[in-house]
């Protein structure tokens, strides 16, 4: 929103001549009362970048636990993963004892018979 107004000074009148821009009607002001004018605009300038900015510093938050869990379900589920391949491993081991212990007890039962 451009608010800069087009501005006559006289050096003899210390007032402003300030012609709106919707409407191209002119007024004057004086020093006092332009300094408000520019505060007016000033702090509603900032006040709206102020909320921007917060809104923008809240939705990059939102994105930052966002990106955070994932990336911890990512990790858990790798670990999981990696857990269920050992458990495996490990059955299969269990099975292939299992296997070689009836093969000892079957080959012992040979040789006794």
């Amino acid at each position: 929103m451009n608010l800069s107004p087009e501005i006559n000074k006289s050096k003899t009148h210390p007032m402003h001549e300030i012609i709106r821009p919707h409407c191209s009607k002119a007024f004057k002001i004086d020093e006092a009362g332009y300094a408000d004018i520019l505060k007016q605009v000033r702090d509603g300038e900032f006040e709206q970048a102020l909320h921007e900015r917060l809104e923008l510093a809240e939705r990059e938050k939102r994105d930052a636990i966002a990106l955070a869990k994932a990336e911890v379900t990512n990790a858990l589920q790798k670990a999981a993963a990696a857990k269920d391949t050992e458990i495996q491993a490990l059955k299969a081991q269990l099975d292939a004892g299992e296997v070689e212990r009836k093969l000892a007890v079957a080959g012992a039962r040979v040789r006794l018979a």
